[in-house]
């Protein structure tokens, strides 16, 4: 696997199908392709696993199993699979839950052409000898989650993505879309790894302000001094200039030193910050100052630079 693939976030997978040795082998192979599978035998079992727990992200069908536990062996039909796409538009639907699958099945050419357009299928036969094929599924669901999540996150905050779009480039956008996808680990890594997205994506915007409301190259701020530090000065500048309400200063400030400090491990043992205590909730209140400074210099774009009393 490629590098970009080694540090994907795990996917929680519900797979629904009756062959159990084949499931439990999958299963096994999902984990270096970073899948996390759990599997049910049936659509009544399935269903009401999916319903009850909301960390799956995606679902992989067989094309024929039982609808519940009861059904006879040797009777599974490929109503299942139809069936089990009805349910999952529904869930879509009814519970404003998208959730990605495929047919994974020993059934290909038979149900091909009753699936065309409406899921994508993957042989068992072929998964079963050629890793490449097997990976080449999961990477497949690994980009429809992403694709679908991307598509929910800017859906819930337009204006900010508006800006990110027009103001910043592709690796901050990319930043900044990592930073409100749901956290799947609360490792001190993974929230200071946010973090530091995080701060980067405060002096980028920081920067924008500077240009499209300011009218002054960022670059200006910080030279001729002996330790010249642009992102502070420019938030000295808009404290002592009064150019955003307090908490907007407050937060710009706040984002700058605390991260600084407690990213870059810079703070002697006697300091406050040494081994900074990082949680969840401090990367939510992180992440909900950086949207509130994103809105601040959307409307002195919009509106012009306000000084405050």
């Amino acid at each position: 696997m490629s590098k970009n693939k080694n540090r994907r976030r795990p996917i929680q997978v519900l797979m629904i199908d009756d062959d159990e040795a084949l499931s439990a082998s999958i299963k096994n192979r999902a984990r270096r392709y970073h899948v996390i599978i759990t599997c049910a035998t049936n659509f009544k079992d399935g269903f009401k696993e999916l319903e009850s727990n909301q960390k799956y992200q995606a679902v992989i069908l067989d094309g024929k199993a039982p609808m519940n536990k009861e059904q006879p062996k040797g009777t599974e039909a490929e109503n299942f699979v139809h069936e089990s796409i009805m349910k999952l538009k529904e869930l879509e639907i009814l519970h404003k839950r998208p959730l990605p699958f495929c047919v994974h099945t020993a059934w290909h050419v038979q149900l091909e052409p009753s699936l065309r357009g409406r899921a994508t299928l993957f042989d068992k036969k072929k998964t079963s000898t050629d890793d490449s094929i097997m990976e080449a599924m999961f990477d497949y669901l690994h980009l429809q989650i992403n694709q679908k999540e991307s598509t929910q996150i800017k859906l819930q905050h337009p204006a900010v993505f508006d800006f990110a779009e027009q103001y910043l480039d592709d690796e901050d956008n990319a930043f900044l879309l990592s930073i409100l996808q749901p956290m799947r680990s609360n490792s001190r890594e993974n929230l200071m790894n946010r973090l530091s997205f995080i701060r980067r994506l405060e002096e980028s915007i920081l920067n924008v302000y500077c240009r499209e409301c300011l009218k002054i190259d960022p670059i200006m701020f910080g030279q001729g001094k002996d330790t010249p530090s642009r992102g502070k000065d420019l938030i000295d500048h808009i404290k002592n200039k009064k150019l955003a309400p307090l908490h907007i200063s407050f937060l710009t400030y706040v984002i700058y030193s605390t991260q600084s400090i407690a990213i870059n491990h810079k703070a002697p043992e006697s300091s406050e910050y040494y081994n900074y205590p990082i949680t969840i909730y401090t990367v939510r209140t992180f992440i909900n100052g950086l949207l509130d400074i994103i809105m601040w210099v959307i409307d002195s774009i919009d509106n012009g630079v306000q000084t405050r009393d």
